[in-house]
Order: C-alpha cells, then sequence, then structure tokens
C-alpha cells in the first residue's frame, strides 16, 4: 500500500467511529453510514483521498480485531433490519416495465425525487450513496475490497441458513426466472420450451431443494444453468430467422442477466466455493454501479438504444449483401442499376421544380414534394435500380457484425481494408451511374420541353439552383449533411420492418384480408403479397427516406431554422436543368464549382450515412464506444485510401470473355 497517508484527522474520525460500534448495539445503520462518510472523498477532495482512507480504515482493522468484529455484527444487524431481496434481485438487471413506463417514471423522479423507504436495504444505499463514490469505487484496487472481506469475515454472513442474508434473494430469483422461461414471447420462437420438460422450471425446483438443505452441493443446479442458457441461446438463434421484438429481447436478456446474478449469490451461498470474497467484492461494485444508474434517464435510453439497434441491424446487415459488387460483372451491374435510378432521379427533380411554381401553401407544398421523392424512390426500389447513397447504411451494418468478430488488430486492418475496397468500387460505379443519368436524362428532358415550346425551369430557378449546390457560397455540405442522416435512418427503418414483417407474420396475415380477395381474386392477390414478402422493409425504408427529403426543408421554413437538404443525385440533376436554362452560358468557374458541389455533397452524404450506420452497428455488437469510435475511424481512414491501393480486380474477378 505505497500510496500518501491519509490525512490524520480523517484516520481519527474513521477510529473513534469504529470504537463507537465497539460500545454501541448494532442499530439501525447510523454509525455505519457515518463511518462510510468519512472514508469517501469529500467535494475539495481528490478521489485518491478514498483510497487511502480505505487504505487506513484496513490497517486499523488488522491492528484491532475489537474493531473487526464491531463493524460485523454492524453489518450483520444492518442485513438482518432492512429488507434487502430487491437490491439483491434487481438492482443493475432490467426493469420489468415496459420502456415508455419506465421512461415516464425516471422523468418524473426527476423532477420530483422518489420517495425513499428506509425499511429498504436498496433505499437505504441510495441515500447513502453520492455521484462520487461510483467513480472512487469502481477505480479502487479490487484487493482492498477483498481484504476489508477476510478481515470482517464475512463469508459466515452470507452462508446458506442463517441468518439467511441471500436465501431470499435466490429463492426469489429462482421463481422470477422460471416465470421468466414460461413467457409467451419466449415460447412462441420455441415451443419446445413448452412441449418438453422446461430447464427454467427444473431450475427452480432444483434451488429450492438446495435451499431447504435435500441437495448437497451445486453441481445440478449449474447443469441446469447451462441448459437454460442454451434455450437463450437458441431462441437468439431463431430469432435471427422468425424475427424479434423489444419485448422479446428485454425477456431474454432479462433472464440471462438473472442467472448470472443467481450464479454469483450461489457461489456465496456454497460453502464448497473457493475465494467467495472475490465474488463478493465484484457484487459489491456491481451495486454500487446500478445505485448510481436507478434513476438516470441517459443510461435507460443507452440500454434500450442498445437493444433495439441489435435488433434493427441484424435485419439490416442482411440487406446490406446485395449493396456489395464485387467483381466487373458485379461492378458494371451496379452502373446500369444506378443508371437506371438516376434517370428516375431526373423525373423527381423536374416534379419537385414544377410543384414549387405552383406556389402552394407551405404543407401543401411539402406533402406533394414529400410524395413525389417516396413514390420516385418506391419505384427505384421495385425496379430493381439503385439510389447511390443508400449503399453505406446498409453495408455498413453487415461489416460491423463481421469486423466484431476478430479481435487481433491486423485481422482487422485487413478486413477494414478489404471492405474499403469494396465500398469504394461498388460506390465509384453507383455514384458515377447516379450523377451522369441524372445530368443526362435532365439535359434531354430540358431540351425535348425546349423542343416542345416549353421550359422545364425559369432562368432565375436555373440561378437559384446553381446557388444551392455551391459548396463554398451556400450551406450545401451542411445540408449534405442533413441528408445523410436521413439516409441512416432510412436504413433503421427498413431493418426494423423487415423484422417486424417477419415476426408478426404480415405478408401471412395480409393474404387472410376478405376485401383484396374479393377484388382481386384470391390466388392473384396472394401473388402480389408473396411478390412484396421480402421487399416489406424496403419500401418502408424508402417512403420514409421520400418523407423526410420533402419535410425537413418545410420543418425548418416553419420554425425559422437553416434546415434543408441536399442529395448527389438530385444536385447533379438540377445542375443539368440549370445549365440548360441558362443556355449553356455559364463561365468555367461556375460550371467547376458545381460540378465540385456536386461531388462534395455526395461525399458528405455517403460519410455522414456510413459513420452513423457503422457506429450503431458496432455498438449493436456490444462493441464499447471508445473502440467503436477508433474502428470508425480507421474504417473512414481505409475508405479514403482505397482508390490509391486499388490495382484492378483480384484474378478470381476478372471479366469473362464475351
Amino acid at each position: 500500500m505505497a500510496s500518501p497517508a491519509p490525512d490524520d484527522h480523517t484516520t481519527s474520525f474513521i477510529e473513534q467511529t469504529l470504537a463507537r460500534m465497539a460500545e454501541a448495539p448494532p442499530a439501525d445503520g447510523t454509525l455505519l453510514a457515518r463511518l462510510w462518510f468519512h472514508v469517501q472523498p469529500h467535494a475539495n477532495q481528490p478521489l485518491t483521498a478514498a483510497h487511502d482512507n480505505l487504505h487506513a480504515l484496513i490497517a486499523l482493522l488488522e491492528r484491532n480485531p475489537v474493531y473487526i468484529a464491531a463493524l460485523r455484527d454492524h453489518l450483520v444487524a444492518l442485513f438482518a433490519g432492512k429488507k434487502s431481496t430487491r437490491l439483491l434481485t434487481e438492482a443493475g438487471l432490467l426493469p420489468y416495465r415496459a420502456f415508455g413506463a419506465e421512461f415516464r417514471r425516471r422523468i418524473a423522479f426527476k423532477l420530483l425525487p422518489p420517495e425513499l423507504d428506509p425499511s429498504r436495504l436498496r433505499d437505504w444505499l441510495d441515500a447513502l450513496i453520492t455521484p462520487r463514490d461510483h467513480a472512487w469505487i469502481r477505480t479502487a484496487d479490487p484487493a482492498d475490497w477483498i481484504r476489508v472481506c477476510d478481515l470482517l469475515e464475512l463469508r459466515q454472513v452470507f452462508r446458506r441458513g442463517e441468518p439467511g442474508v441471500l436465501t431470499s434473494a435466490i429463492s426469489s430469483l429462482s421463481h422470477r426466472i422460471a416465470a421468466g422461461g414460461l413467457d409467451a414471447e419466449l415460447l412462441r420462437i420455441d415451443p419446445a420450451l413448452e412441449e418438453y420438460d422446461s430447464p427454467f422450471l427444473a431450475l427452480h425446483h432444483e434451488v429450492d431443494a438446495w435451499l431447504r438443505g435435500a441437495s448437497e452441493d451445486t453441481r445440478q443446479i449449474d447443469v441446469l444453468l447451462e441448459q437454460c442458457d442454451e434455450a437463450l441461446d437458441r431462441v437468439r438463434r431463431r430469432s435471427e430467422e422468425l424475427g424479434t421484438s423489444v419485448e422479446l429481447t428485454l425477456q431474454s436478456t432479462r433472464l440471462s442477466q438473472q442467472m448470472t446474478r443467481m450464479r454469483s449469490l450461489i457461489a456465496l451461498a456454497d460453502p464448497a466455493t473457493e475465494a467467495p470474497h472475490s465474488l463478493l467484492a465484484r457484487l459489491f461494485v456491481e451495486l454500487i454501479e446500478a445505485s448510481n444508474e436507478r434513476h438516470s434517464v441517459g443510461s435507460l435510453i443507452r440500454d434500450t438504444a442498445g437493444r433495439l439497434a441489435r435488433q434493427i441491424t441484424q435485419f439490416a446487415s442482411q440487406t446490406g449483401e446485395h449493396y456489395v459488387a464485387e467483381g466487373w460483372g458485379a461492378l458494371k451491374k451496379m452502373f446500369w442499376t444506378a443508371s437506371g435510378g438516376g434517370v428516375i432521379v431526373a423525373g423527381m427533380a423536374l416534379l419537385k421544380t414544377q410543384v414549387a411554381a405552383l406556389h402552394l401553401a407551405p404543407l401543401q407544398e411539402a406533402l406533394l414534394v414529400s410524395l413525389d421523392y417516396a413514390l420516385g424512390f418506391v419505384l427505384i426500389y421495385l425496379l430493381h435500380l439503385t439510389i447511390a447513397t443508400k449503399q453505406p447504411a446498409m453495408t455498413a451494418s453487415l461489416f460491423a457484425r463481421t469486423l466484431a468478430e476478430v479481435r487481433s488488430q491486423r485481422a482487422q486492418q485487413k478486413l477494414l481494408n478489404e471492405f474499403a475496397d469494396k465500398v469504394w468500387r461498388s460506390q465509384a460505379a453507383a455514384i458515377l451511374g447516379n450523377m451522369l443519368f441524372a445530368f443526362a436524362t435532365a439535359v434531354l428532358l430540358s431540351l425535348a420541353l425546349d423542343a416542345a415550346g416549353h421550359t422545364a425551369i425559369a432562368r432565375d430557378k436555373a440561378a437559384l439552383l446553381l446557388a444551392e449546390i455551391d459548396p463554398f457560397g451556400s450551406a450545401a455540405l451542411f445540408y449534405a449533411a442533413v441528408a445523410g442522416v436521413g439516409l441512416f435512418l432510412a436504413g433503421i427503418v427498413s431493418g426494423y420492418y423487415d423484422n417486424q414483417c417477419v415476426y408478426h407474420s404480415i405478408p401471412e396475415r395480409l393474404q387472410r384480408l376478405p376485401l383484396p380477395q374479393r377484388l382481386l381474386g384470391v390466388g392473384r392477390w396472394n401473388t402480389i403479397v408473396e411478390a412484396l414478402r421480402p421487399r416489406w422493409g424496403g419500401i418502408a425504408g424508402n417512403l420514409f427516406f421520400g418523407f423526410y427529403l420533402g419535410l425537413v426543408a418545410a420543418f425548418g421554413i416553419l420554425a425559422g431554422l437553416p434546415l434543408d437538404i441536399r442529395h448527389i443525385a438530385f444536385s447533379a440533376a438540377n445542375f443539368g436543368y440549370a445549365w440548360q436554362a441558362l443556355e449553356w452560358q455559364l463561365a468555367p468557374a461556375v460550371v467547376l464549382t458545381s460540378i465540385a458541389g456536386v461531388v462534395l455533397i455526395g461525399l458528405v452524404n455517403l460519410t455522414v450515412s456510413f459513420s452513423l450506420a457503422f457506429y450503431l452497428a458496432l455498438r449493436a455488437t456490444r462493441t464499447s464506444r471508445r473502440d467503436s469510435g477508433h474502428l470508425l475511424l480507421r474504417g473512414l481512414a481505409a475508405i479514403l485510401k482505397a482508390p490509391f491501393r486499388w490495382n484492378g480486380p483480384s484474378p478470381r474477378e476478372e471479366p469473362r470473355p464475351d
């Protein structure tokens, strides 16, 4: 313990409190609270002061066995006098309330703190622990806590039987696990849990027998816990095929947490367990962390968002497989499908300018523009054409799941480089197809309308369109980032509805609708539903993206906020319309600036959508926030270097001779 000596006054206060404990009979925990007050760091002290105070407490206990007996007696009285079951069975585990109810509850507690019940150990601990305590306890040496447990011989306090501190908690957990294992959501995914002997029920019976002393060891409990883990793994694997829900994810995660907590409590109560004080020290730190986040709104949002991300990115990654082009044949196909998308985008851009020329009320114009975008994107999707900027949001989820399974730095970098090469090739082909054909189609439509005696857009509108894609004289790149957020959210929506379609058997239920069957006939209606079965998520994502693009600008106008969108394909089409409307009379500098604007808008679209999707997908694989950030930066760097690293397709990707 080579650390600075604690303040002499603090050591004196700690010893005085221990002496009072030795003289006074165990009461309501007041002296324990006072002892904790002297150990914790005060407002003007660094966190390391608490570590020094803890060392001083250990030294006092080592020198005086009377203090050891007194402190242990007061701890036993605390557990005997307060209800500890909820602390041991709920702290640090998912709540049973739905997200909405728990969110409203925590918000209400921010406005008006909850009433604390002094008879419950969990509430007593919440009142005792301060936010600074969580920091110094987390950074304290675990050996110090283990030494305190060794000196106090806490194993005797937590043994099976009297005083029975853990007995009620273990029994409560076994009941909750048995009930959770028969949850309707789990049985729907894995009917075998109901058809055969449930390991969750068998676990409850075995734990009950062990607590009553009818069983001497915990080997059968360990076997049943493993069977329960296997059942949950089976549910998770089947949910990848049958879909999942937030409720199912919550239930399976809660069961897993409860079984982990039960393992810890049984190990503490089992006389055969080696090094139980190490387990006790870890449990203590875990309960302190849980106290810190018990009413935290941020932790609830982070946890729920992480579970929802795992649910969504699972299906987004499956979609991402269709957005990676390998080989010349695939790249050519990507180029031509993107070209088709560019043709339709040019028509959508023209229709949008015609709607704007009507000078409708803002809400009416926003609705018509949104329908233009949404129906156009759905048409592009149903025709199997491509919008380039949608690729990163899909491929990022696919890649993150692969990358998270690799741990070595070298293997990760190799995967990053391979992925970057594929993304760069695919994006280059798709962007060229979108840009060139959106621009060319816009020019051809303008010339056709001009030949027929009409104008696509007026000259003042053309000047405005050129100003909107100027990357240096306008907020075009910021608006491109806003569009990138929409691309990311469209991927989220697509993955979510793909999952909902599978989980809730939407196609099968649609086939039973009586009205379409009468209007179209049973066979024709079933054919339509089957054709759309794999496309519901894509349709929903494209509808969302279309309405996002159409409504963001309207919201900005109504709210007085600088909000708008810039998308590479629409920018290329608008450049074509503007150039033709100005009769090709543009200065070379304006042409170069416009081309640079279109390219930069595309880069921002791609970078923002990819970064958000890749980071979310990494977090969904339970990668830490720090590691996710590092992998994101390395991934972006690898993509930027990809054009300089590519020497043509690999031998297996060589085009076949015609």
